[in-house]
Formats: structure tokens, sequence, C-alpha cells
């Protein structure tokens, strides 16, 4: 059964979007189910819920500018904070001169609507439009700086509320307490969070509310599991861990509540999630190497361990990367990201690189140095792509862990499988995509091909981003209000469909450019996915 999406011509109820980002499902219906979370139990009962289908099942960064354009990755072309632009061949920030996104609430609030934005990852800073909205305040997933519209909304929250609540994540393993201090900095800032949602509610008018909790994100990429930690807890603080993630989940249970109280009980209600988490399975660390060895015809001993990392790459290892991480987060961040891809993806030589890793935090993503696409491509289009493409295929395929002989490589999919509907790819998108196994990459010692050779896992029995937790690709919903029939559990929807539910639940024309559909129309349609 799907929700019933009633419209009509007068001006529509109040709608408030609330999303838990990168909240995980399973966590959810856990936790409504035995009564940690009575705010979203109460919800649900009352309305529809279900999984999202996202466009996080291959490209992890691509959900956001999914959601609120309503568009996939192949047509809007973000997915990483970092992403190829073929036509200076190199990594850059993604910028609306280059990569033009218009946010839907954005179009809503000159359509006529009252809107409220508050802290929607992943999108540009605000520009002038008929609303409010308020960017990077209490989330720390940004393209640019935090900024709001009208410029001294921002000023004004500081001033009220506190500087923006959260600190840059650790990338490093975490004593005990450090990870105690993290599950408190996300209740902290979720608690907080609610207590500015309702009060902008109170004081603005508003037809369409948004807002955003970064916390579920920083709980599940620190607090997932023990696998980034260092040192041995104490009984009490192994009691306090294992309960960390619930804790972050229950402040937001609380703080969605406070603002659904501000809110009304004639405000129509969508809590969502973009895309879910779970145990951290990345080797992106790995894949430069791993596809180095597979291109490299010049190595006679494929059969040894060798190490491609270049002097100054070993010289950094010498240093503590918990020394590195505080040195980088004070830099501007301009020069952070300078450094990131230096020491991830530079040093490459186009004249003989045929085909080269991207830059990539959990899936891995390879890019042809193509002719007529590249400036200094060097691979034809056509025989020449698809061999070299199926070269790799086949090579990364060959590597497995040393102690267990379980496969690295899961699955993979090239760039004109991704969205069959899209004639032409857009130009900053991989070529090949490569999910990893479904295993925890933090048990590695040493990864081994019969055909390569061997590759020393960078940081033996743990992972190098010193995250215990990574992106999954199902999203959620939850919905309730008037204009939502309570039909219980819907099937079938995708993250693209919430921007066109949102416009048709405010009487507003769908702009042609979403390849959404209201969920009602799409359920009734029975249509199974994207």
């Amino acid at each position: 059964m799907a929700p019933d999406v009633k419209t009509t011509s007068d001006r529509p109820h109040k709608v408030v979007m609330i999303g838990m980002d990168a909240g995980e499902y399973s966590l959810v219906e856990q936790w409504c189910d035995d009564g940690s979370l009575p705010n979203l139990a109460a919800l649900r009962k009352r309305g529809a819920s279900g999984k999202l289908a996202s466009t996080a099942g291959w490209l992890a960064g691509s959900p956001w500018p999914s959601f609120y354009t309503s568009t996939t990755p192949s047509e809007h072309g973000l997915y990483h904070y970092l992403i190829w632009r073929p036509e200076k061949m190199t990594h850059e920030r993604p910028a609306p001169d280059w990569l033009p996104l218009d946010p839907f609430w954005r179009d809503i609030g000159r359509a006529g609507r009252d809107v409220i934005a508050l802290d929607i990852p992943i999108a540009y800073a605000p520009v002038p439009f008929p609303g409010i909205e308020i960017s990077g305040w209490a989330t720390y997933e940004t393209l640019e700086s935090p900024a709001s519209h009208p410029p001294e909304r921002l000023s004004q929250i500081v001033r009220e509320f506190g500087p923006p609540p959260f600190d840059n994540e650790a990338a490093h393993m975490m004593s005990p307490s450090e990870l105690i201090e993290v599950r408190d900095q996300c209740v902290r800032t979720t608690l907080l969070t609610g207590k500015v949602g309702a009060a902008m509610m109170a004081r603005e008018k508003w037809d369409l509310f948004l807002t955003c909790f970064a916390a579920t994100h920083r709980a599940g990429h620190q607090l997932w599991d023990e696998a980034n930690m260092s040192g041995t807890p104490t009984p009490e603080q192994a009691a306090e861990l294992s309960s960390a993630m619930k804790a972050v989940y229950e402040a937001t249970d609380v703080a969605i509540g406070q603002m659904l109280e501000q809110a009304g009980p004639d405000a129509t209600v969508i809590v969502f999630s973009l895309h879910g988490m779970g145990v951290n399975i990345s080797r992106s660390d790995v894949m430069r190497e791993m596809l180095a060895r597979v291109l490299d015809d010049s190595r006679s001993n494929r059969n040894g361990p060798v190490s491609n990392r270049r002097p100054v790459d070993r010289l950094r290892a010498f240093v503590p990367i918990r020394w590195r991480t505080k040195i980088k987060t004070k830099l501007p961040r301009l020069i952070q990201d300078w450094l990131t891809l230096f020491w991830r993806t530079s040093d490459i030589d186009w004249a003989t690189t045929k085909a080269f890793s991207m830059f990539s935090d959990l899936d891995g993503y390879v890019r042809v140095n193509l002719k007529g696409r590249e400036p200094e491509g060097i691979v034809s289009p056509g025989t020449e792509y698809d061999v070299l493409l199926d070269r790799i295929e086949r090579g990364l395929k060959t590597f497995v862990d040393a102690d267990t002989g379980e496969s690295v490589v899961g699955r993979t999919i090239r760039a004109n499988e991704l969205d069959p509907k899209v004639e032409t790819v857009h130009r900053t998108i991989p070529d090949m995509m490569i999910h990893w196994a479904t295993t925890s990459a933090a048990k590695h010692r040493q990864i081994v091909s019969p055909e390569f050779g061997a590759i020393d896992w960078p940081t033996p029995g743990r992972h190098p981003q010193a995250r215990s937790g990574n992106h999954r690709p199902n999203g959620f919903f939850i919905a309730a209000g008037d204009h939502i029939a309570p039909c219980g559990v819907v099937e079938g929807a995708h993250i693209i469909d919430l921007a066109p539910t949102i416009y048709e639940l405010m009487s507003l024309p769908m702009p042609a450019t979403m390849k959404g559909k209201p969920l009602a129309v799409l359920m009734d349609a029975k249509i199974a996915g994207h």
C-alpha cells in the first residue's frame, strides 16, 4: 500500500522535513520497536515508512545532491567533496561556476512559499532567494564555509546558541575517553540543533521547514564498533561505549519531538535518511596500488611483496597520524584539499598513464585517461577503452585477503551502466566503480594476488581512515500528517522521489528537470525502483 498524498488548490498545510544524515534504518526499526525512540515510533505508527533506494549504491557522496535536485549523479555530476575536473586534469572542490546545482527549497521559495532551511549537507552556500537558509552551523559536510541568507542570520544563531558545535572528525585511532567525548559532542549538538530548529519555527513564517542532524553521520563513522579504538576501556567505559550509538539516536528522537511539538499537529512530517551505515569495508587506501599492479607491464616478479611508495610517503609514515591530523585541520581549506590530493593522487605521469585511481573514501573509482575527454588522454575510445576496463576488472578481482583467502573486490559497474536512462554520463563520473567485499577491512594484514603480488595493509588489524563505520546504500523515510495515509510499510521508493513529493504536498508544479516522482504516483504505478 502506498501513501496517499492529497492536494488541493488552496495553500497547503505546513511541511517539515527532518534528515538523519546517514541514519541506519535497521537501528531505527530496532529502537522504535523496543521503545527507545518514542517520537519516531509514534510517527511511524500513524503514517507511512519504508526503505529508500539511493544513489549511494555506487557513489557514496552523491545522495544529498541527488535528493535536492531529484536527478542522478550521472546527470548532476557531484559525488564527493573533491571530484575530477577533466579540463584541468585534477580533482577540485565543486563550485557553482563550473558545476551549478540549485536545491529545490530555493525554487520553492521563489514560487512564493515561505521556506526555512537549516544545515542541509553538501549544498553550496546560500544565495539570495525569498527564504531563510543557514549552512554549515551544525553540520561538517559542507562544500563552502558557513554562511546564511539573509547574511545576518548565521551571526544571530551564533550569538544566541554559540559557534558551530562540531569539531573536525578525527582521522586517527581514539582512546575510550575520546570516543566517549565523540558521543557526548554528538548528543550535545543534536539537542542544540533541535532547540535552534524549534526556535526558528516559533519566530519565523514558514510553509516548508527543512533541517538535518549531522550527528547520526559522525556517530556512524566513529562509534559503529571498536575497530578504531586504541587502548583497553575500563568496564565502565566499555558499558558506555556499548550504547554510544543508541544514545545519539535517542537524542535525535528527543530533538525531533521538540521540533514536531513546535510545528503543531497539522504539519505534514517527513523524517528521512538518504543512505545508511555499517561496518567499514573501504579498501580505497590500497586502491591506487592495486591498480598500479594491474597496469604495470614491466614487473618481472609478480609474486613477492613490493612497495611503490615514494620516499616522501615513507617519510610521512614516520609522523604519527594524530599529529598530522591535528596540524592539517588548522590549515585553510584550500591547503587541506591540496594536501589530500598530493598524498592520494599526485605524481602521475599522464604521458604513460592509461588509467588512474580517483579520490574516494569508500568505493574504488577508476578513470581512464581518454583521448578527446582528458586533454592529455592516451587511450582511444571504443575497443581500446573497453579492453582496458576488462583488464582492470579482471586484475582487481584476483586480490584476496592473505590470511582468509576471501576476495577483496565484490562487484564492479561501469559508467554507461550506472544510469541506463541517461544518454550522456556527466564528465566528472568515474569510468568504473568498485564495490568492496562486505567484510570489515580493519582485519587485513596483507592482500595478495597470484598475478600481481602482495600489498601490505597500511595499518594491520585496523582501518587507515580510523573509521569503524562507513556508508551503506539504503536510506529510509517515515512520513505522517493529514496528507499522508497511515498505510504502514512502503516499498519501491527512491531518494529522488522526496523532492517531487514536496512539490505535490505544496501544490506546486514540479520542475521539468526532476527525474523522481511524487511518492503516491510512484507507488500507485507499482514501480519497483529506478
